[in-house]
């Protein structure tokens, strides 16, 4: 398991968050829909509905300032003003209030907020209800990570969702009061009580008010080194996970070091404004999936043991944040890291990665089309023969899963945002592709934010691209089409498995293939015992830094989602003279899974 490092740049603070709605006057009357109080403890819940422990915007610093929201340093001091309706925000000029907003009127209140000292004076904290979510969202702009890419027009429009927030991009945004996501419960409770506050008139003493506590270790007013030095926060940070087919041997034979690579990439996590709400269905969990399905295709053949070339699985976390983990893989590699020991960067010869794919449909009288998207230009890799492969194999070997591969459109300026964008500024001239559900721009909606969630997966969409890309793999390192059968009910069925694991809240990792395979570890909710497996595809901090590289393949401190990835890849990962992974020790020889 590769190691990424901390984010020097990006820094999570230590918080804990709590959200109250209560009366200032006991007198209040009762609101709509509120039952009948048969105990202390159920007046308590009607008078004083909560929040507690997610939903927070968190503060994040950087080597020049702060991105989030921010709460008190005092984790005594909770922000508490009367609640108000985001339709009578002329209200807040005159007085404290905290704001209650619709998202779909939450990036107008960001902007009002950033651009008006009189509301950043009264506002003082957010709360958003997600109850009617808009038809199109992202958290970030139009063309995420421009800096990184190969071509000069940093400009184009890539993802539409994202100009939709006119130069706002909510994921990097900082305010200095507390942003707190309702559930569907509170929002409702929120909803009611700003509405009798309006009803009543906003000058009258008796208010419903919103209690708020977003408790930071650190301030906004600090940065990363500074916040280092004081031990007030944790680093970003996660581990990807590669495998490679054949196994790396123990030992090398001749000739056998030196033999070419072809790197398949997928991303791992998402982002959003607010991270306890992030599945990354679309964006990157359907590219996960296909990696992994096409990685447990080619591992259930004999048909590796023919390959001229290496194929290497990479699994890359922490991609959101500049690219983290794949310009992190590459520094480790030009430093001769244990981590990345067998794989030598300079053998990369091919590089293929799965984009966003999960919502790749067609209607049933044509083939669905999925799009390989190349670098143009003189000094970059000829993808000719990798498309062709693609083409091919979709035609042939692959044509049950009924899916067209096509170069995109010749208009692009290159490569959409991508971690292939990390592997062309290091090497150029590598061949590289991105495989896309998309032409000229994002169709997913709702990129980058919580709204991109599996209701919007087409499942057999992600099994007919794994099985193209499998038989696509498979041709390009040496293998004969021939050799390679596809069952596309079984692959089917390996997607299900999948979705039900890392895509659904319930199971999420209390399911069938999780247990088998690890010990996940899950939140406990006290009111009602139950363990809560959901999930969640936000990098977070990294807890602990192994102290050792022996521990680098541990469990220890590891997400679930980077413990089941290395896992089912060192299912299938043993080759001949080796013995096979451990998946609960989480130890394999040398080569194999890293």
């Amino acid at each position: 398991m590769a190691g990424n490092s901390m984010l020097c740049n990006s820094l999570l603070t230590v918080c804990a968050s709590l959200l109250a709605l209560h009366a200032v006057q006991a007198t209040l009357p009762p609101l709509e829909g509120m039952g009948m109080v048969t105990s202390m403890k159920g007046l308590s819940a009607q008078m004083y509905p909560e929040m507690k422990g997610l939903g927070g915007c968190y503060l994040l610093l950087n080597r020049t300032g702060p991105v989030g929201s921010q709460g008190s340093s005092d984790v005594d001091n909770d922000v508490d003003a009367p609640l108000l309706h985001y339709d009578n925000l002329d209200e807040a000029h005159n007085r404290d209030v905290i704001v209650l907003v619709p998202v779909k009127q939450s990036v107008a209140l960001m902007q009002q907020l950033q651009t008006g000292s009189d509301l950043q004076q009264h506002v003082k904290g957010v709360l958003i209800d997600d109850t009617d979510p808009p038809d199109s969202y992202s958290s970030l702009g139009p063309f995420p990570g421009a800096e990184y890419a190969p071509y000069a027009q940093k400009a184009y429009l890539w993802n539409p969702a994202g100009a939709a927030n006119n130069g706002l991009v909510p994921a990097r945004a900082w305010f200095p009061v507390p942003f707190f996501l309702l559930t569907p419960e509170l929002a409702l409770a929120a909803q009611q009580r700003a509405a009798h506050n309006a009803l009543q008139g906003y000058k009258q003493k008796k208010q419903y008010h919103a209690r708020l506590k977003l408790a930071m270790t650190s301030s906004g007013k600090s940065n990363s080194s500074a916040c280092i030095w004081a031990g007030t926060c944790k680093p970003l940070g996660g581990y990807s996970v590669w495998s490679a087919i054949p196994p790396l041997p123990a030992i090398a034979a001749a000739g056998d070091a030196n033999r070419p690579i072809i790197l398949v990439v997928a991303q791992t996590d998402s982002i959003d404004q607010f991270h306890d709400s992030i599945q990354g269905a679309d964006a990157s969990l359907s590219s996960l999936m296909v990696l992994l399905a096409a990685l447990n295709i080619l591992q259930g053949t004999n048909a590796a043991a023919s390959y001229t070339k290496r194929v290497v699985f990479l699994a890359l976390a922490g991609e959101t944040w500049d690219y983290m983990g794949s310009r992190r893989l590459l520094y480790e590699a030009s430093l001769g890291s244990n981590s990345t020991a067998g794989v030598d960067m300079s053998l990369i010869e091919q590089v293929i990665e799965v984009g966003q794919v999960g919502r790749l449909s067609g209607p049933p009288d044509r083939l669905s089309k999925l799009h390989a998207h190349s670098q143009k230009g003189a000094g970059f890799g000829n993808t000719i023969s990798m498309i062709a492969a693609l083409t091919a194999a979709a035609a042939e070997e692959a044509s049950v899963a009924q899916v067209d591969v096509q170069a995109a459109h010749a208009s692009n300026p290159g490569i959409p945002p991508s971690s292939l964008m990390s592997f062309l500024r290091i090497n150029p001239s590598i061949q590289g592709l991105v495989l896309t559900e998309f032409d000229q721009a994002f169709t997913n909606p709702y990129y980058a934010s919580r709204f991109d969630n599996g209701s919007t997966i087409n499942a057999a969409g992600v099994a007919s691209t794994a099985a193209v890309l499998a038989a696509a793999v498979h041709r390009l390192a040496g293998g004969d089409p021939t050799a390679l059968k596809l069952n596309m009910t079984v692959v089917g069925q390996v997607i299900s498995d999948y979705m039900s694991c890392i895509l659904i809240p319930a199971p999420g990792y209390a399911c069938p293939l999780a247990q088998a395979i690890m010990t996940p570890d899950y939140t406990y909710d006290t009111a009602t015992s139950a363990r809560n497996y959901a999930p969640k595809q936000y990098i977070g901090v990294l807890q602990v830094v192994p102290p050792s590289d022996q521990l680098l393949q541990s469990p220890w401190g590891k997400s679930n989602l980077a413990r089941f990835v290395w896992n089912l890849m060192a299912l299938g990962s043993s080759s001949s003279g080796q013995a096979e992974c451990d998946p609960f020790e989480q130890t394999c020889s040398a080569g194999q899974v890293s």
